[in-house]
């Protein structure tokens, strides 16, 4: 199998991108209601794990989640997230590489674990509520969210919360990947990812 990320799989990439971008963003609406704000990643996590499960399964070649991460990451810093995520974002899919390497890009459980890794790259969407919190409440309000939404959503997201928050995510994209690899078992067997029963 040729190890190099050709054409069609950049354009795999890209489709894949975008799907899972698609889940991300469902899932980021849990946040218009406030208060549930923290959980967030997991819903999201879980939305998208199947969708990454079938990117993992159908290209597995190296540089392919490093390039779907740096995407994500542009889109957000597009939409006005503000550009920590592109650190966040280059670590992330640096690490999600190293752990799809680790496999030879053909283990199922490294292309799950690479995917719960890779969760670090949404760190950078948080880190201005928690480095500049006052200037974060007052670009929800220009933004027409509200100085009541904004302080309701900062009241459920303490300092000490973005650990938390960020393990919530992890733990969403495992049993979202987790499902993804019982819905999508043929693709992986047919993929040699893993053994028929």
């Amino acid at each position: 199998m040729n190890k190099r990320l050709n054409v069609k799989d950049l354009i795999n990439v890209g489709l894949f991108s975008i799907l899972i971008l698609l889940f991300t963003f469902v899932g980021g609406m849990l946040g218009f209601i406030p208060v549930l704000m923290p959980m967030v990643p997991f819903v999201a996590g879980f939305l998208s794990g199947p969708v990454a499960m079938l990117f993992a399964a159908k290209i597995r070649k190296p540089g392919m989640l490093f390039i779907q991460q740096i995407l994500t990451a542009l889109v957000f810093v597009a939409t006005g997230h503000g550009i920590w995520m592109i650190p966040t974002a280059l670590l992330g899919g640096l690490l999600g590489e190293y752990v799809l390497k680790s496999g030879g890009y053909k283990s199922i459980e490294r292309a799950r674990l690479a995917f719960v890794v890779a969760v670090i790259s949404g760190v950078g969407n948080w880190i201005p509520i928690f480095i500049a919190r006052e200037k974060y409440i007052e670009q929800l309000v220009q933004q027409g969210y509200g100085r009541a939404y904004a302080e309701k959503m900062m009241s459920v997201l303490p300092v000490w919360s973005l650990g938390p928050i960020v393990l919530g995510g992890m733990m969403g994209t495992y049993l979202g990947c987790t499902l993804g690899i019982r819905i999508l078992k043929k693709h992986f067997v047919k993929a040699g990812m893993v053994k028929e029963e």
